[in-house]
């Protein structure tokens, strides 16, 4: 009889372990095929894009309102980087810099979505526009190390850029860039319609 009762005590351990074994590899195998990371830690490169930013108190009741300019960026090594500019040679590469403003507080409108359209004419295409997406630069926050380059965080700054490509013709072509917001609001900006200062392809 104690025999038995041992055999029982036995095969009912051996059935707990082979349970616990197998829920443990299913939950190996769920972390190796991409399920979600443990609480508390990040997801890796690869995983989704990070989460929208939380919009501000008291925002969303004025207008959405943008603007900016257009700039060389090339990299820190190069003395010309960052210079506004309005004529581009194939190859380089056209800055976009914009900022966007709640219009009821006056305070940046960090929610907003802002993207640059360019349209020129092609040696090969013929007239061709193309859609840049901009960054926020502030998304580390107020109290986040100060970027190597800039004087301060820059909260108020969008950046995105265009590479003028080789079978772009000389010639003046245009730009425009428009936003969207959390709250649904939407905004546009045009450059100036003086023709000296619209931008160019040159030689």
């Amino acid at each position: 009889m104690k025999k038995a009762s041992s055999t029982i005590a036995l095969c009912a351990c051996l059935s707990a372990l082979t349970l616990l074994t197998a829920t443990l590899l299913a939950q190996a195998g769920a972390g190796a095929q991409g399920g979600p990371p443990p609480q508390g830690r990040a997801a890796g490169p690869g995983r989704g894009a990070p989460p929208p930013p939380q919009p501000r108190a008291g925002h969303g009741q004025g207008q959405l309102v943008i603007w900016g300019d257009t700039a060389l960026f090339d990299g820190r090594s190069n003395p010309e980087n960052c210079l506004l500019m309005s004529r581009f040679k194939r190859g380089m590469r056209m800055g976009f810099r914009m900022t966007a403003i709640d219009g009821a507080t006056g305070e940046i409108e960090n929610t907003a979505v802002i993207t640059a359209h360019v349209t020129y004419n092609s040696k090969t295409k013929g007239r061709v526009t193309v859609d840049a997406p901009m960054r926020w630069r502030g998304a580390a926050g107020p109290n986040a190390p100060v970027p190597n380059g800039y004087l301060r965080v820059p909260l108020e700054l969008w950046t995105g850029f265009w590479t003028v490509p080789d079978d772009a013709e000389t010639g003046m072509f245009s730009y425009t860039m428009t936003a969207v917001d959390h709250f649904g609001r939407k905004a546009s900006f045009t450059p100036f319609p003086d023709i000296g200062s619209q931008v160019y392809v040159v030689d």
